[in-house]
């Protein structure tokens, strides 16, 4: 077995630190390690992800253009599975630690980190609105539990309830660590509500996040987002936010072979694109379409001024959504 290591710079966030900011936004050492395995090639299998990840994590917001560029560019050549790995299980003295450390300003500070992040990944957050929200947050465990729950129904419920929970918190500023929210989110995706709180209720869902941490100790992965990617004899382990083009880098050094689709550079590919539920933000369709963001912005104004889009600011940043075309009068 070869390892290398590369050292990029600081972006992870993991459970052991203490400060409420750290817990959230911190950055910390990348470590990027392809092994080289002396199994069989399987070549012919699918391009495995897994993701271990927290709702709460903003660092995990920012790779959203990642997974939208795996979905929608790699399709079915690439297998994502989602693990909930639990960054905080009891908030409450962490809490109470730095209010005493900020002189009881605590929540200045931590606006102030999630603004600093943003900035960095460049999804738009709406940090005062999270930040008011968590009056009442006492630890990361609960949305994880109900994410397992959506991810017990199958058919991709997993990724479509995360990212309409993340969604919640980082767009819309909602409590998505009480249940009346997670259920609500459930409802808004189309997942089976009674089975989604059947599943909160008998445990079951909890038994499945215990599972998912099970595997996270044992692979001794202490911060998220953290990335297994894996095809034939070649893997790479990937700890720590980086943007989608560093990414696909690593991908490609996995799987040099590996190919996508191309999406149309263009007004139409852009409104293909936001056909899809849920909302956008320029950073995704950057990521999409492989161009800058600056590129993207460009062509979504265009659109934006033909009436065919509408954006959003949140935070430093901007939302976009398909404007419903209007049915024809009879």
């Amino acid at each position: 077995m070869h390892d290398w290591e590369v050292s990029e710079n600081d972006n992870a966030e993991t459970t052991k630190r203490i400060p409420v900011f750290l817990i959230f936004a911190l950055p910390t050492r990348i470590i990027l390690t392809i092994l080289c395995r002396s199994r069989a090639s399987a070549m012919s299998d699918p391009l495995r992800v897994v993701w271990y990840t927290d709702p709460h994590n903003i660092w995990c917001w920012g790779c959203e253009p990642t997974i939208r560029r795996l979905e929608i560019v790699y399709g079915r050549g690439v297998e994502l599975e989602i693990r909930q790995g639990g960054l905080f299980e009891d908030f409450r003295p962490v809490r109470e630690h730095w209010a005493r450390m900020s002189g009881g300003r605590w929540s200045e500070s931590v606006l102030a980190f999630f603004d600093a992040v943003a900035n960095q990944h460049r999804m738009p957050m709406d940090s005062a609105g999270m930040v008011d929200s968590s009056d009442d947050f006492n630890s990361t465990w609960p949305a994880c539990i109900a994410a397992k729950a959506a991810a017990l129904q199958g058919n991709g419920a997993d990724g479509r309830y995360l990212r309409a929970l993340r969604e919640a918190w980082c767009l819309d500023g909602r409590a998505i660590h009480r249940v009346d929210v997670q259920t609500e989110v459930a409802r808004e995706v189309g997942l089976d509500v009674n089975r989604f709180t059947a599943s909160l209720e008998d445990e079951s869902a909890l038994d499945a996040f215990r599972r998912d941490r099970e595997e996270a100790e044992r692979l001794e992965i202490q911060g998220f987002p953290t990335f297994l990617i894996e095809r034939g004899n070649a893997s790479a382990r990937l700890n720590g936010w980086q943007p989608w083009e560093v990414f696909e880098d690593v991908l490609r050094q996995v799987d040099p072979t590996l190919e996508g689709a191309t999406i149309e550079r263009s007004k139409e590919g852009v409104l293909s694109l936001l056909e899809r539920p849920s909302r956008w933000a320029t950073r995704e369709i950057a990521a999409v379409l492989g161009v800058t963001d600056d590129d993207a912005e460009l062509l979504l104004e265009e659109l934006e001024g033909t009436g065919r889009l509408r954006s959003r600011p949140v935070g430093n940043g901007l939302v976009w959504e398909r404007v419903p075309l209007l049915a024809a009068t009879p």
